[in-house]
Formats: structure tokens, sequence, C-alpha cells
């Protein structure tokens, strides 16, 4: 599967230890946008987020998309332009207001929970690994995306 990325799930799966079993699980991209968003401001914060994150893209575990436009526009609507000039299956992000966008115009996402549920169904991860990373994930998310992921683990447990 092939995600382009926001700010927000990146940060998120990193602060949760998740993103670099997600970008060997999936094909993870994100716009210079939110590069420089995550990477270049955090730095110049000394978050350590964008060290680690940093380190994937020089890895190339993590693919920096060029700049889509030549005036500034906002990381999302960079995320939007790179899904709709093709090649990705969904938008990753967390950001509530964004993903209500996303759903208005039809547009296919994942959460980082979700993808934790993905790549236990694709026998990627185990299901225990999932529950440990849903719980490493927790503090980072919201309460429904959590108790959603949680019970779809626990139904294939049955299974």
């Amino acid at each position: 599967m092939k995600i382009v990325m926001d700010a927000d799930c990146i940060i998120k799966l990193t602060k949760a230890g998740l993103k670099e079993d997600v970008c060997k699980a999936f094909s993870i991209s994100i716009p210079q946008l939110v590069k420089e968003e995550v990477v270049d401001r955090g730095k110049s914060k000394n978050l350590p987020d964008a060290f680690l994150i940093e380190q994937n893209v020089q890895s190339g575990a993590l693919t920096v998309l060029s700049e889509m436009r030549a005036k500034k526009i906002r990381g999302e609507d960079e995320v939007i332009l790179a899904f709709r000039n093709g090649g990705y299956d969904a938008i990753g992000s967390d950001d509530r207001q964004f993903i209500r966008h996303l759903k208005a115009f039809h547009i296919p996402y994942v959460t980082p929970a979700v993808c934790i549920a993905v790549m236990v169904r694709q026998g990627m991860m185990t299901r225990e690994s999932g529950f440990a990373n849903l719980d490493a994930l927790a503090p980072y998310i919201s309460d429904d995306e959590y108790y959603t992921v949680r019970l779809f683990l626990e139904r294939g447990r049955k299974s």
C-alpha cells in the first residue's frame, strides 16, 4: 500500500515508536512542505522526533516528494495534490478536521491505528504486537480510534 502522510500522522507514529515498522510495511511519502514542518522546523526547536524522521528520509525509508506548487500552500493541501496526482492508495492523517475534508470528497485515508490493523490483517505484525503497538499509540490518538482498532484486534482473535 502506498500512503502519502501529513505531519500529524508521521509525528504520532514516531512518538509511539511505530514509524519504522510502518515504513517497512508500506511505501510512505511526505510532501516537501510536511518535511519542512516536521523535520526542518522541528530540528530548529530541537525536537527529537525531527531527528528520527530525518534519519528515515536519509536512509530512504521515507520518501520526500518535491514541491507541488510554486506558491506556498499548507502541508495538507500538498498531501491532497500528491494523492490526486496518482500512485497512492490512501492519505495518512489523524487530524480530525482534515479527515472530515477527506470524507467529504471521498478520498481514502488511514489513521495511525488503522495502519496497525492493516499490518495485523496482512500478517506483517502479530496480533499480540498489534495490541502492544496500539497501547503505545494510545496517548496520541482519540479514544474512538483506539477502541475501534482494539475491537478489530479482539474480534480477529476469536475467528
